[in-house]
């Protein structure tokens, strides 16, 4: 590689780290329903949004991940960051209606299905050009810290900026994500994939890169093991933890100020990552992730303080983002760079569909109207014990992965 060449490739991380820092600038992320509300939806109508944007995610995760492929990941990301452009600008201009939550939905799921994969894709093969793939998570985890950092003081001023008008969030951050646009188009595509592009290859490509996920005993245990160590934990998030916050006695006034404080321990757990899995190592760092999730389960089932359950969960929010980080480190090294984005998105895809991650979710929400929320932890505690334990004794005690 000639010097003009790396120069190049060296100037990505950095434009990467700052459009992800200026779109994860999100005025919105604290006062989005209550905004929704402004317009004068119901929460139906906030349900069917969100109904929206999983379908679309889910059916079109798989096309975007090898279209990222085929015509490059800077501009699937620069067409991801786009549709979340219009988003800003549809609801900040919005007076209501059945339309703008449809396309709302549309533009919110469009904008994950077509980054997921081909974001991380782009950096790790910048990297793997630079001879530098060994310090993915150093670096990720380092964008990942400042974008977190962003992302609370977005929730702060954005929650500000409501009340003196409720649109400025919308308006404010709609410039930011233009911003993230322009820079993330000036980024020099490591890597793509030389075959010519058609529809009956694009289809063949999506078989493809599922098959390859199947054909690859490592990747296909390392996409279960973290399909366990995450979903509980997500369903706990998404569907109870307010919930169970509000039940402890905490003041939901207050839950802005808690939930920057998670962002914010977050981003130094995100920063200090790569030297945590040094010292952890890879096996220590799996065993931990499986340990805590089921200790901190088996604690949350029986808290009755909000101070203990503020205390369980920074750990909790902070264990997932170390799994999240090391998911993709650990992905990317049995991956091809041609085909990177769309195998990750093809991950993204079985989480959800196959390996059943959307129905896990939907059923801890139904043990919780059935049993309520102690039996239902004591049982994700479980669960992740049993199936956790028994994915790492297969990979380090009886084959060899």
């Amino acid at each position: 590689m000639d010097q003009n060449s790396s120069d190049t490739l060296e100037s990505n991380i950095w434009k990467i780290a700052l459009s992800d820092i200026l779109f994860s600038f999100g005025l919105i992320n604290a006062i989005y329903i209550l905004f929704f509300r402004f317009l004068g939806f119901t929460f139906n109508d906030i349900g069917l949004y969100e109904a929206i944007t999983s379908l679309a995610i889910i059916t079109t995760e798989l096309p975007t991940g090898v279209l990222a492929d085929s015509i490059g990941r800077k501009w699937t990301v620069s067409v991801a960051n786009a549709f979340m452009l219009c988003f800003a600008l549809l609801l900040g201009f919005s007076e209501g209606g059945f339309f703008v939550i449809v396309f709302a939905g549309l533009f919110s799921g469009l904008e994950f299905s077509f980054k997921s994969g081909a974001k991380t894709a782009l950096l790790y093969d910048t990297l793997k050009e630079l001879n530098r793939e060994d310090e993915f998570l150093k670096i990720s985890g380092r964008i990942n810290a400042f974008s977190t950092v962003s992302r609370i003081i977005g929730m702060i001023l954005g929650a500000f900026l409501f009340a003196v008008n409720p649109r400025l969030p919308y308006w404010l951050w709609a410039l930011f994500i233009g911003m993230s646009v322009v820079i993330m188009v000036t980024v020099c595509e490591p890597k793509k994939s030389k075959q010519k592009y058609s529809l009956k290859t694009h289809f063949g490509d999506m078989k493809k890169n599922v098959s390859f996920i199947f054909c690859s005993k490592k990747l296909l245990w390392i996409s279960f093991f973290f399909l366990v160590a995450d979903v509980f934990a997500e369903s706990y998030w998404d569907v109870f933890s307010q919930a169970h916050l509000k039940l402890t006695g905490l003041n939901p006034s207050v839950f802005g100020i808690v939930f920057a404080v998670f962002a914010g321990v977050n981003a130094l757990g995100s920063y200090f990552a790569d030297d945590i899995e040094k010292i952890l190592g890879e096996k220590g760092s799996l065993y931990i992730i499986i340990l805590v999730q089921v200790l901190l389960f088996g604690f949350m089932a029986f808290c009755g303080n909000w101070v203990i359950l503020v205390f369980l969960l920074v750990i909790l929010t902070t264990t997932r983002e170390f799994s999240w980080l090391l998911r993709e480190y650990y992905s990317n090294q049995y991956i091809p760079s041609e085909r990177r984005a769309g195998i990750l998105s093809a991950i993204s895809f079985l989480y959800n569909g196959l390996f059943g991650g959307a129905l896990i979710i939907w059923l801890f929400g139904y043990s919780i109207d059935v049993l309520g929320g102690s039996k239902t932890l004591i049982i994700s505690s479980l669960c992740v014990f049993v199936v956790g334990m028994g994915l790492l004794q297969l990979r380090y005690s009886k084959f060899t992965f």
